[in-house]
């Protein structure tokens, strides 16, 4: 056995060419010599040197290669050769922890350069850091190996361990009381504890192939379990130990213990589970973590809010265990054990479960700020906790969502969620800087610095990732099509114009009756199922309702035959069916009847018997409604003003009359009837806006006319207001 750990990658020294070589002609030369005696292309010099037949013959055919070998290897090797730079590193920050944790709180009383065991313990395990390069350089005993090494680490740096679970013990059992000086665990503990296991852990150069050397990566993966568990007990103790001693506050204050052992759970829980079930993203987070409570322990050893100094009694234990944990899982046999993932997926991933965990402690510094409030304690660092925390969360979410769903469009969001939550740290923790104790200031520093950091470096750091994103960009706004009408400026769409109602041509206009009311019991020439398309002229006073014959309100009269021309508007003389006005759809106004217009009187078994225009309203009710209009109706000359008239039928002439003679003086005299304004607004559209202005116009013609979009129209209805 050598004390070299790859025996395979160094050169033999026969095999470096110092020792003299026999050339083809049987001649004893140096490598130099016979690098000088030989063609570039490695042929014998000699005509006859590569001649078969003798021994002289085999030894030219394989001397050419010798030189070569020769000439191309190294001068002497350093026995660390093959030795990766995460070993260095490694040890190195090993080293860091364990001296840097002589400075640091070990208990409530002491530091660790205090105690005598604990100063002992650090100088064993930073010994043992030097027992690979002693072997690599011989000192060590020819027979000490590689499984030597690791065997004697493993249990020089065991003692370290077993005296930080001795304090546990102690804190546990104590009671509570601080007075004597024993009790509670300090950061020295944390930080020496994760260097010692560092220092344990074999080194990525000392492990042997997977396949024969499976065991050590099982056996690490159960230390982290191990570590684990002795977490979530101390947590369960901590709430045990905590609601039944003599600090309980009430329920307020057993709710805070039962948030704070939730968020110890959560913040470690979730990366070490994950490390549990082979995910290198999960792995990376909890390195990520330890480092970055390990930094917040040592810079904030002068300041009473980080000095982390944790008890089971004290109503928040854990978070002094998270560097041992994360020292376990950054050994190479753990890492070893991870399934294969993509690298850019793995650092996407890991910028995720960094967001996750910021929504975990920006959730409970919220919730633990609320609680502090309804258990009386006023303040602004109180106030100001439940606002960044409820902030801070929902910035995290979104910007976790965003880049779980898509790594290149959220991936700008999500360096930008990093940043607001860091920007809201910082102020939560300046504002309540000096105000906490025991390490209640831990979350504001993940807030402030450390998680939004790993998310920054995850998505930024890697070559892989640089380079991944370097190649995928987001779409621009320009590219993004509509979406981009969302924070893009453009230009209000131009309202749309109604179009005015287009009146029915040919034969069907001719036949579109006026009745707005299936069943009008009083003549009114209107048909079942009719449609009331215009305005429906107000009732007059002493007008009763109607009603369908029987007093059924759902009956429905038979169809009567009606003449087209001696019903409607669209057959009034001198207008074809096709000439009539784009509103001859609407219906005029029937001082008996609403919607309704008076029709021409029926011929001999046509319409209603007994009901035609000679019997109209004005008959059968006397001298109700408007008795004038009622015996005059509208079949009087266009052009003319109305006058009693006896009634007559009407056939539509053979040549077409001249237009209504209606004026804009009759449009807008407030005396003019109603139902003379719905005919101008039938027969004469350009006195619309005249119509619209007259202060006697009912409001279900004001209504259609405000229908129609005519800007005339429109203004004129304003002005009424």
């Amino acid at each position: 056995m050598t004390n070299q750990t790859e025996p395979a990658e160094d050169p033999q020294p026969s095999a470096a060419g110092t020792g003299p070589t026999t050339a083809p002609d049987g001649v004893a030369v140096g490598d130099g010599d016979s690098s000088a005696e030989r063609a570039p292309d490695g042929v014998p010099t000699e005509p006859g040197a590569g001649d078969d037949g003798g021994p002289g013959g085999t030894e030219g055919a394989e001397a050419p290669a010798e030189p070569a070998a020769a000439a191309a290897a190294p001068g002497p090797v350093s026995p660390f050769a093959g030795m990766p730079v995460s070993d260095y590193v490694r040890d190195g920050v090993a080293a860091l922890l364990l001296l840097v944790s002589l400075a640091l709180p070990w208990d409530v009383a002491s530091r660790a350069s205090d105690k005598i065991e604990v100063v002992l313990l650090t100088i064993l395990s930073l010994l043992t850091l030097a027992l690979p390069y002693l072997a690599r350089t011989g000192v060590l005993p020819a027979t000490w190996t590689v499984h030597t090494t690791r065997t004697v680490r493993l249990l020089a740096n065991a003692p370290y361990v077993l005296l930080v679970g001795v304090y546990l013990v102690v804190d546990v059992v104590g009671g509570g009381d601080f007075g004597d000086g024993w009790g509670g665990v300090g950061s020295a503990a944390a930080l020496g504890l994760a260097g010692a296991l560092l220092a344990a852990q074999p080194r990525e150069s000392e492990l042997g192939p997977e396949d024969q050397d499976r065991a050590v990566s099982n056996r690490w993966l159960q230390a982290l379990l191990v570590g684990a568990a002795v977490l979530a007990v101390t947590v369960l103790l901590t709430i045990i130990l905590t609601v039944t001693g003599t600090r309980l506050g009430g329920a307020l204050f057993v709710l805070l213990v039962l948030v704070s052992a939730l968020f110890v759970l959560a913040l470690v829980g979730l990366p070490t589970y994950g490390t549990w079930r082979r995910s290198e993203a999960a792995r990376l987070t909890l390195v990520g973590l330890g480092v970055i409570l390990a930094v917040a322990f040592v810079l904030g050893s002068g300041n009473n809010g980080l000095v982390t100094i944790e008890s089971t009694h004290g109503g928040r234990f854990g978070l002094v265990l998270v560097p041992a944990l994360a020292a376990i899982a950054a050994a190479p046999a753990v890492h070893r054990a991870m399934s294969a993932a993509d690298p850019v997926t793995t650092w996407v991933r890991v910028a995720v479960n960094a967001l996750d965990l910021a929504l975990v402690v920006s959730g409970y510094v919220a919730v633990s700020a609320v609680l502090t409030l309804a258990d009386g304690a006023r303040g602004v660092p109180v106030v100001l906790a439940v606002v960044v925390g409820v902030l801070a969360a929902a910035v995290a979410f979104v910007a976790r969502r965003s880049l779980a769903r898509d790594a290149t469009t959220g991936r700008p969001l999500a360096l930008g969620g990093a940043g607001v939550v860091a920007l809201l740290g910082i102020v939560l923790l300046v504002v309540t800087s000096n105000r906490v104790v025991l390490g209640g200031g831990v979350e504001h520093v993940l807030l402030a610095f450390g998680l939004p950091l790993l998310v920054v470096g995850a998505l930024t750091v890697p070559r892989e990732v640089r380079a991944y994103f370097a190649e995928h960009r987001p779409v621009p706004a320009a590219a993004a099509g509509e979406a981009a009408q969302a924070y893009v400026w453009q230009p209000p769409a131009p309202k749309p114009v109604r179009p005015a109602p287009v009146a029915p041509t040919g034969p069907a206009a001719a036949q579109q009756p006026t009745g707005a009311y299936t069943g009008a019991p009083h003549g009114a020439g209107a048909y079942p199922g009719a449609a009331h398309t215009g305005p429906i002229a107000p009732q007059q006073p002493g007008q009763d309702r109607w009603a369908p014959a029987g007093g059924d309100a759902t009956e429905i009269l038979p169809v009567q035959q009606v003449e087209p021309e001696r019903s409607g508007y669209a057959a009034r003389p001198g207008l074809d069916p096709d000439q009539g006005p784009s509103t001859a759809v609407m219906p005029a106004y029937q001082e008996g009847h609403p919607g309704t217009g008076p029709q021409p009187t029926a011929q001999p078994g046509a319409g209603y018997p007994g009901q035609g225009y000679g019997q109209g309203y004005g008959q059968q009710h006397g001298q109700q409604g408007y008795p004038q209009q009622a015996q005059q109706g509208y079949g009087a000359g266009y052009g003319q003003q109305p006058a009693a008239q006896p009634q007559q039928s009407y056939s539509p002439p053979a040549q077409p009359a001249q237009a209504p003679g209606f004026t804009a003086a009759q449009a807008l005299d407030p005396g003019t009837p109603l139902e003379v304004l719905a005919q101008i607004v039938q027969d004469a559209p350009h006195l619309r806006p005249q119509v619209a202005a007259n202060p006697s116009t009912y409001p279900a013609l004001l209504e259609w006319l405000g229908n129609l979009g005519d800007p005339a129209v429109d203004a004129a209805l304003r002005s009424r207001r």
